[in-house]
């Protein structure tokens, strides 16, 4: 899966309209221009699941969002975002207790930060058997990193009290990379990346 953490996935060929179209946008300090394929009524915007904190909801643990300016100011326009917080979806409250990946790296729990008596595994893992069920039609997603429910390959697992990986997967990211292997896919924070960010838009788009 490493390969899709990237932004590399088996494309859906067919899907797009082959008209391309240029836009332009500031990315940092540098002016770059982006290629896409536009939406019609036969050929909607690629539809791009997304952990809803990006979004600028306040649905994390602290009640608070984590607004991304890249997401926000320069992908709505090209993408129709699916909205997902796995946790609140689950049924958690806002605002809530932190949780981690805990006690092994290959069938991590989710326990609390800092209370280890709460256990969430099963109501975030059963969640997990139905939701990426009801996701079947996108053609991208873009994850949270370091979550314990959306990390892609950046979430830490402890056993012990004690990290012993930062490079683990959340629960719900784990669930939809397994259910669909050939999804593209990325997280926040690669986006930042010039030639990633080109590459993600490219894949999902074509």
């Amino acid at each position: 899966l490493a390969g899709n953490h990237a932004g590399l996935g088996c494309r859906q060929a067919g899907r797009r309209s082959q008209e391309i179209t240029r836009t332009r946008h500031r990315h940092g300090c540098e002016e770059v221009t982006y290629f896409f394929m536009p939406g019609n009524s036969k050929n909607p915007k690629p539809r791009i699941g997304i952990s809803r904190c990006l979004l600028g909801d306040a649905v994390r643990y602290d009640g608070k969002s984590k607004a991304n300016r890249i997401i926000l100011d320069e992908l709505d326009q090209l993408f129709e975002f699916i909205p997902v917080c796995p946790e609140v979806e689950a049924g958690l409250g806002i605002p809530r207790p932190p949780v981690q990946l805990s006690d092994s790296t290959e069938n991590p729990r989710l326990r609390g930060r800092d209370d280890p008596s709460i256990d969430v595994t099963q109501q975030i893992k059963l969640y997990c058997e139905l939701r990426p069920q009801q996701l079947s039609d996108l053609d991208g997603f873009i994850f949270k990193s370091r979550s314990p429910s959306c990390g892609l390959q950046s979430t830490p697992v402890f056993i012990d009290g004690r990290q012993v990986t930062a490079n683990s997967r959340g629960i719900f990211a784990r669930a939809m990379c397994t259910r669909y292997p050939a999804l593209t896919v990325i997280e926040e924070t690669d986006l930042e990346d010039e030639a990633l960010l080109r590459q993600f838009i490219a894949n999902v788009s074509a």
